[in-house]
């Protein structure tokens, strides 16, 4: 049986100020944790359902009534993990292509952005200062286990774009057809936020203005969809 304090301890990471406070973000569900078991991150401590413990040998078994009051979801899995914050790198391999998020605020697009990243290869994200965290439980759902592969860093995107030298590729209602872009290899694909896109202070830094063309008379795409038909035509060019 989990402590009251065991409790307002788990509960209290569903705050970002608690998270970094602590140090711990929580992963829920079977396929995410089983992902996270393979991956380097490090895990204090399983909660598991009986039913699923033999999954966890090194869980803690706990009923489904203190399940329920631990979960972050709006419904509990059978099983939960505290797992702590990796120590994030900051410097960036100059020779990867890199996906940089503007403002994306929806923690189901960024956990689908993460995703789609892992899909196509593309293993580091820099989201700006103002964007979701990463470890925000939704973000770690959405992801299915891709944020265990991907390296997300936060970055004030004005210094990062000024130092780059990789050619970078906004989105953009007016740009050139993504389908007459030529993507290069290594570079940046900048993707700002559905309500705002990109901010104006990034404009300047956009070497490649490209579009999505479309028929229809809805004013934007989803970022999550955006982001993936942009990672899908980087992929076709340069696999």
């Amino acid at each position: 049986m989990l402590t009251k304090s065991e409790i307002k301890r788990i509960n209290s990471l569903k705050r970002k100020s608690k998270r970094k406070e602590n140090g711990l973000f929580v992963v829920e569900g079977v396929k995410i944790i089983q992902e996270l078991l393979n991956s380097k991150f490090e895990i204090e401590q399983i909660y598991a359902l009986n039913s699923v413990v033999d999954l966890f040998p090194n869980a803690t078994i706990i009923s489904e009534k203190d399940l329920s009051r631990i979960t972050h979801l709006s419904a509990a899995n059978s099983v939960l993990a505290l797992v702590h914050i990796p120590k994030t790198e900051t410097e960036i391999n100059k020779e990867d292509t890199v996906l940089v998020i503007d403002g994306v605020n929806d923690p189901g697009n960024l956990g689908t952005i993460i995703r789609t990243c892992d899909w196509f290869g593309i293993s580091t994200i820099v989201c700006s200062l103002n964007s979701v965290d990463c470890f925000n439980s939704k973000v770690i759902m959405s992801t299915m286990g891709s944020i265990f592969r991907t390296k997300i860093v936060y970055k004030d995107l004005n210094v990062y774009l000024k130092e780059t030298k990789l050619p970078i590729y906004g989105a953009l209602l007016n740009g050139t057809s993504i389908y007459e872009t030529k993507f290069t290899k290594p570079s940046i694909i900048l993707m700002g936020s559905e309500s705002h896109g990109i901010s104006k202070e990034l404009l300047p830094f956009i070497s490649n203005p490209v579009t999505i063309p479309g028929a229809g008379k809805t004013e934007s795409l989803n970022l999550g969809i955006a982001t993936a038909i942009f990672c899908s035509e980087y992929f076709r060019q340069n696999a």
